[in-house]
């Protein structure tokens, strides 16, 4: 036999060799004198026991005049097959593999979003539940808006997961019919709420209101969320916020840039967002369209570019907390905030005035909460 003649199936190196010893006249023992092997190892070879190994394979070789690759690649193909042949594990594998290239499982779990089990099969129903997907071999479907001007601007497992979540979160809650012109006449004024630090009662009530849900879900690992605007349905706005800076001014311009979302956007057109806040926040200038005029709408809605600029001009180098807290007062907003706008222009460091960054989390989410 030449090591030309390749099985059309793969077939055990055992059998194959069993011919050889048969072509020759040689038993089993035979071989073992030769090789200089014990009479068991090379029983074991031929019933399929025990695995051709590169060190077997050179010495076959020398013995039958072919080459160790021949050996090797008898070996390789039928283990291949008997492993093809006995799915099971093989199947749990790319099942696994698939539920993991959905979601973040493990940070799923540790967040408490799914379960902590090792049993696939509750895995994969709660993994499903939350994407609202059937089946593992569907693509949740958000209707994501896309956040970057440059074509990678695509959204992560994690942040899909992320957005579900929030969707899920707010749909528990009961608010009143959603009406766009209500909603747009009054979302401008809800920054005067943010005047006085125990104000986040008439927010979330104004929100409920206007027909707008809004929900905190902390941030996955490796995501950097800041803030969403989703839909439940047509007619069903969502505002989540994840709160990863927990400081007024960040929080407040993530809400009204999200609520610009839903101003500007057709409903079910979903903006994830992150890095929107804090000392890694994307440049405008980098983002889409969309963003952009998010970002300005949400400004004018708290601290106008322009009377902004102009307070900045008459008042650099020295940003004294009395002239601030004056201009905030001017401009019907907290006083963090204006810190928080004077901060992103590098007007001021972030380590300036921050005793005005108050936090807001702990009374977000217990008002959320009740």
């Amino acid at each position: 036999m030449t090591e030309k003649l390749r099985p059309f199936r793969p077939i055990a190196p055992g059998e194959i060799l069993k011919d050889e010893l048969d072509a020759r006249g040689w038993t089993q023992s035979d071989l073992a004198e030769i090789l200089g092997r014990p009479i068991q190892a090379i029983n074991e070879i031929v019933s399929g026991k025990k695995a051709i190994v590169p060190a077997t394979a050179v010495e076959l070789s020398r013995a039958f005049g072919t080459s160790a690759e021949f050996w090797l690649n008898l070996e390789s193909a039928y283990r291949l097959d008997l492993l093809h042949h006995q799915g099971g594990g093989n199947d749990q594998i790319a099942r696994r593999a698939k539920i993991y290239s959905l979601a973040p499982v493990k940070d799923l779990a540790k967040k408490g979003w799914i379960s902590r089990t090792s049993d696939l099969d509750i895995i994969e129903r709660e993994v499903c539940r939350l994407l609202e997907i059937d089946s593992i071999d569907e693509t949740p479907n958000l209707s994501l808006a896309a956040r970057k001007s440059d074509p990678y601007g695509e959204f992560s497992p994690a942040q899909i997961a992320w957005a579900c979540r929030a969707r899920q979160q707010a749909s528990r809650q009961k608010v009143k019919r959603f009406d766009r012109r209500r909603f747009n006449a009054q979302v401008p004024k809800l920054a005067q709420l943010s005047i006085e630090d125990e104000a986040l009662a008439q927010l979330l009530e104004a929100l409920a209101g206007l027909g707008v849900r809004l929900v905190v879900v902390e941030h996955l690992p490796q995501t950097y969320i800041d803030g969403a605007a989703l839909w439940l349905d047509a007619k069903s706005p969502v505002v989540a916020v994840s709160l990863r800076y927990d400081r007024i001014d960040s929080f407040w311009f993530t809400l009204m840039h999200e609520l610009a979302h839903i101003r500007l956007s057709a409903a079910y057109a979903a903006h994830v967002d992150d890095n929107l806040v804090g000392p890694n926040a994307e440049p405008r200038e980098d983002k889409s369209q969309d963003e952009q005029a998010a970002d300005a709408l949400a400004c004018q809605w708290l601290v106008p570019d322009k009377e902004l600029d102009a307070f900045v001009a008459r008042t650099k180098p020295y940003f004294s907390q009395a002239a601030i807290r004056k201009f905030a007062d001017s401009v019907g907003v907290h006083a963090g905030i204006v810190v928080g706008r004077l901060q992103h222009l590098r007007a001021v460091p972030y380590s300036h005035s921050r005793g005005m960054l108050v936090k807001v989390r702990a009374a977000l989410v217990e008002q959320i909460g009740r």
